[in-house]
């Protein structure tokens, strides 16, 4: 179906959401390495859409797993959350459970919608159900389910396809320049800003008005004046109607619009969707949670994926609070928790542990000691580059190639300093990129899919930024910039915005297995930052780091002779000895 002019403007089918259905299309520029890749997306999942003849689920698949774990893979509970800590297994929990639930008969294939965070989530997911026979399950993130709704009714109502803008800033930068033409005065430093305002303005569902009443509750430190920014952002509104195009929250809106105000559709939907899965809960917004609640009425067949402890998107509106507005709407639902971790070993998470806010369950690990993280802290961003990169080789050993090691940053910035430095090093590197955020299986264009297709086959050290690490897992992991105005970040000024950025620290040290590097720079050279100072979150850690040495260091002078002695009468009081009648019996 290549159109004559790749160029233009036209609608497409994307397959990545499935099962795949007429009008199930929008807008987009094309261009022809975009058309190779969308080509290429549609044949590899296309095939996927025909149903599950003979799924079938044994015993033998529950051996290994932990009670808590079997207990989520075989509960008959229609509404559970699942709190899984990092490392706990949930995918694998996740996907066993759906394909009981079919061999059982409890539902069809085409009955399932999974929604995950990222495109490459759906991507596993699918993967997994895959090597399992099973073949028809819808997968993929909220955006993609909202477009599949609004795209149907659309088709339905003979409306044409919606035009999706998916890089919002393009549009506020052209709201901009309207609004200086007609005397305003914004700066082009505010022009950020204001993109994440309206961007948390329309994922808590509000317009320009509700925006005004709400902001100053919220505390938000807005970049213009109260009733500027709401003004701002109904014209925003306005401008995306006038062009007739919808950002991501606009389309979850859209989505929400029409379940709300169609029975038919709303009926439809609930129809097709008769079991919903939903991964990364912690992460949902109050946009994504009302279109939930839309999907999933009153009694819902609904098996949920959360970890408060990981909660990392609060720019985009997220709030883990919104878990326990979960169980609000749902009381019948039973909440299992998955604390045991079996990725990172028991150093690494006892580490990550004094990263978890005060109350938060802690986490049992399932691997051995291992290796006791690093903290580093060097004069410059180039010399810690240099520091890690160096690392980074240490590691690069048979049965840890270049792919098994990743780098993580606060920003992206810090990694094209460290991409620079492994450039100059010949070591092989790729950055992690959209197929890892929110909405990633609707975004395309600018930074579009043809880039995606070959990522985790190169043996390449991956680059990424905390957020896009979500997820993910390597043997290898170093953490830069663990510094003040970094991590946390200067922008966090709140008590809830503090407590946002310790998790996402804990996030960055749970993607390790085996070892874990933390460092920091002085930022000498650098006159935005001549003295950075450690990262409030290091005390903590360099504490637990200090007291795990302590107990594996060689003991020397008198406590050595201290303890030989002990162990010494241990054995003594433990020898078997002679009784009276010649036999042998151990003292009690």
């Amino acid at each position: 179906m290549k159109p004559e002019d790749s160029r233009g403007a036209i609608a497409v089918h994307l397959s990545e959401y499935l099962p795949i259905g007429e009008g199930f299309q929008h807008t987009l520029q094309v261009t022809d390495d975009l058309w190779v890749a969308m080509t290429m997306l549609q044949l590899r999942t296309s095939v996927q859409t025909t149903m599950s003849d003979d799924v079938t689920f044994s015993e033998d698949q529950l051996v290994g797993l932990t009670p808590e774990q079997r207990e989520a893979v075989t509960s008959t509970q229609r509404q559970l959350l699942v709190r899984a800590t990092a490392g706990s297994g949930k995918t694998h929990v996740l996907t066993l459970r759906i394909q009981r639930r079919i061999a059982d008969g409890d539902i069809a294939p085409d009955q399932v919608l999974a929604m995950t965070f990222t495109r490459k989530a759906a991507d596993e997911l699918r993967t997994r159900l895959w090597r399992a026979g099973i073949r028809g399950v819808a997968a993929g993130t909220f955006h993609r389910a909202a477009l599949d709704i609004v795209s149907d009714f659309r088709t339905d109502n003979n409306l044409k396809p919606m035009s999706i803008e998916p890089n919002r800033r393009r549009l506020v930068n052209e709201l901009v320049v309207t609004l200086n033409k007609t005397g305003q005065r914004i700066e082009e430093w505010q022009i950020p800003r204001i993109e994440q305002e309206i961007g948390w303005a329309l994922s808590q569902g509000f317009n320009g008005t509700t925006y005004g009443r709400r902001a100053s509750r919220a505390r938000r430190a807005a970049p213009l004046p109260g009733a500027q920014m709401a003004d701002l952002i109904d014209r925003y509104v306005g401008l995306c109607q006038s062009k007739g195009v919808v950002d991501f929250d606009l389309l979850l809106s859209e989505a929400i619009r029409i379940l709300r105000d169609d029975r038919a559709a709303l009926a439809s939907f609930r129809h097709r969707h008769r079991a919903l899965f939903v991964d990364e809960a912690q992460d949902i917004n109050p946009l994504q949670f009302t279109l939930l609640r839309l999907m999933a009425g009153d009694d819902p067949d609904i098996f949920t994926v959360g970890d408060p402890n990981q909660s990392i998107y609060g720019f985009n509106g997220a709030s883990p609070q919104l878990l326990q507005e979960l169980l609000a709407t749902w009381p019948d639902t039973v909440v299992l928790d998955l604390t045991r971790n079996h990725r990172s070993t028991a150093h690494i998470v006892s580490v990550a542990d004094t990263l978890l806010e005060a109350g938060a369950a802690g986490i049992t690990p399932a691997k051995a000691d291992g290796e006791i993280p690093l903290v580093r802290t060097y004069d410059t961003d180039e010399l810690e580059a240099r520091a890690v990169a160096t690392w980074l080789t240490s590691r690069h050993q048979p049965g840890s190639p270049w792919r098994s090691m990743a780098v993580l940053a606060r920003t992206n910035n810090q990694l094209n300093i460290m991409g620079e430095v492994l450039t100059a090093m010949h070591i092989p590197f790729e950055r992690r990129g959209a197929e890892n955020s929110p909405g990633s299986d609707v975004i395309v264009g600018d930074t579009g899919p043809a880039r995606w297709f070959d990522q985790d086959h190169k043996d390449a050290v991956s680059l990424s930024t905390i957020h896009r690490s979500k997820g993910l897992e390597w043997q290898h992991v170093a953490v830069i910039g663990l510094a003040e105005g970094i991590l946390p970040n200067f922008n966090a000024t709140t008590a809830e915005d503090i407590a946002e950025e310790q998790r996402l620290a804990y996030v960055a040290l749970t993607r390790a297995e085996e070892t874990l590097l933390l460092t920091w720079n002085r930022g000498r050279h650098d006159p935005r930052t001549p003295d950075r100072q450690p990262s409030r979150f290091l005390a903590a850690i360099t504490q637990k780091i200090s007291e795990l040495a302590a107990v594996e260091a060689p003991l020397l002078g008198d406590e050595r002779r201290q303890r030989l002695a002990a162990i010494r009468e241990q054995l003594a009081a433990s020898r078997p000895q002679l009784s009276s009648d010649g036999s042998e019996h151990v003292p009690s």
